[in-house]
């Protein structure tokens, strides 16, 4: 038996994915201790992992500047959001909570980073990346028009590296070079998605395992009246902007506009932070609107599915076969719809040229094509035939044995 020292980015787009891994290493017989935040204990707990906990600010990606989401138009970009607004306050953190405790192996959300290169390095252990994403062949941001010689670009160096040196003379670690603090790192890289789906997957060794997405209950997910869903109208469509960008009302108001008039069940989860209040007069009578939906679920019940393109919703959504409508917002979410709709699995709109008109044309269009479903089940089936979390964790657990002999 081996202990375990899991260290995820407080969000649900990383900590959901994890689940699945850490329950099945727990069940193998290893002992995990899961450090992330209280806001999560509710996930974590059951897996069977001890939660250790630190002080964060609850719902940070949308409360925190450093942390929001952005359109990245040069890497620096990513790299500094990871050293300012994880790593710098994140890192201390988790090693003063685990202070004087001993791991076998670590395993890290590959947005910390060098942060969990420095988490390995004072434990003296071998690290496992973990990337709720597509692996990441360029970093974030790269060939998006912005040179090293904008003004821009040589203040978020300066400003990064200002932050790194004065981390790392903090913590006695060495000082990284630029381009060493963002790539994945490890003997080991769990990728939560399949070779089929991953962009470029053939300039990436075999220290990348693709497992597919974690499909785990979730026992804290609310009830909902499936029986409901055709009772007026013979299909189905979820409306979901994930946990971070959900709180865009005039968003909502031209999803009502576009689509009143369909014959269509409409089901939209529009977050618990978000004030629906301001738009109940506005609420058309084919939109049932809560603010937490059991999305997978739902994603069994449904023909279609709007969404940001999140990697965990658009995966979730592949592995039930539903085809998507997709407006990336920020972040990996561009590269993720790109890659949907290069498969055929779905429609990018663009959310600079977004109407109801738009909106409307691009769902219709997926709605009344088979082919969009059809190619949802090709990606669905290579994403249910990676193996999941079993075979992630029969590979770590076996990759350190054989290390041990």
């Amino acid at each position: 038996m081996a202990r375990v020292l899991v260290v995820i980015t407080p969000a649900e787009g990383h900590v959901n994915p994890s689940l699945g891994l850490v329950k099945q290493l727990v069940d193998s017989g290893e002992e995990v201790d899961y450090v992330c935040t209280e806001e999560f204990r509710t996930r974590i707990q059951p897996t069977g992992a001890k939660l250790i906990t630190y002080p964060f600010v609850d719902d940070a990606f949308s409360k925190d500047a450093d942390l929001k989401p952005a359109e990245y138009k040069h890497h620096y970009q990513f790299v500094y959001m990871m050293v300012k607004g994880m790593i710098q306050p994140i890192i201390p953190e988790v090693l003063r909570v685990i202070e004087n405790r001993t791991y076998d192996y670590l395993i890290y959300d590959s947005l910390m980073g060098w942060g969990g290169k420095i988490i390995a390095e004072k434990l003296g252990i071998p690290a496992i990346c973990s990337i709720a994403s597509f692996a990441f062949v360029e970093p974030l941001g790269s060939g998006q028009g912005m040179d090293e010689n904008d003004p821009e670009v040589k203040k978020l160096y300066t400003a990064t590296m200002k932050v790194t040196h004065q981390l790392a003379n903090e913590l006695q670690v060495a000082i990284p070079a630029m381009d060493e603090i963002a790539p994945h790192a490890g003997r080991l890289k769990i990728v939560y998605t399949s070779r089929y789906f991953q962009p470029q997957a053939e300039k990436l060794d075999n220290s990348y395992i693709f497992t597919g997405p974690s499909i785990v209950p979730r026992k804290d997910a609310p009830s909902f009246p499936f029986e409901q869903l055709r009772a007026l109208h013979p299909q189905t469509v979820y409306i979901s902007m994930g946990t971070i960008l959900n709180k865009d009302l005039e968003f909502y108001k031209l999803c009502f506009a576009a689509f009143h008039d369909l014959p269509v069940q409409f089901v939209l989860s529009s977050g618990k932070y978000t004030d629906m209040e301001l738009l109940a007069d506005c609420i058309p009578d084919n939109f049932i609107v809560k603010p937490y939906i059991p999305q997978l679920e739902m994603l069994q019940h449904v023909d279609a599915f709007i969404t940001h393109a999140g990697m965990n919703s658009t995966s979730e959504a592949l592995y039930y076969n539903v085809p998507l409508v997709m407006v990336p917002m920020t972040s990996d979410q561009p590269i993720v719809a790109n890659r949907v709709q290069e498969l055929g699995a779905g429609i990018a709109v663009n959310k600079n040229e977004l109407s109801p008109a738009s909106l409307k044309a691009a769902l219709l269009e997926v709605l009344n094509h088979s082919t969009y479903k059809q190619q949802a089940h090709v990606i669905g089936e290579s994403l249910r035939q990676a193996g999941r979390y079993r075979h992630a964790a029969d590979t770590i657990m076996s990759h350190f044995s054989t290390i041990e002999k």
